[in-house]
């Protein structure tokens, strides 16, 4: 699934799970910068819910 944050990056793995707050732990994790000209790979990440503007999961869910 994608997360895209308030602040403009976003967060593209796999889902683990997600809590009434919205707070996501995603794994195999590539996170791309505002600009889209940075990208980090994770194993895993913990997205607190506040922060996120928006989810995109795939048609195939």
């Amino acid at each position: 699934m994608l997360v895209e944050l308030k602040n403009g990056e976003t967060y593209n793995g796999h889902l683990v799970n997600c809590d009434t707050w919205m707070n996501i732990h995603l794994r195999e994790v590539i996170c791309t910068s505002k600009d889209g000209d940075k990208f980090w790979r994770m194993p895993e990440c913990y997205i607190r819910g506040n922060t996120i503007k928006y989810l995109r999961v795939p048609d195939e869910v």
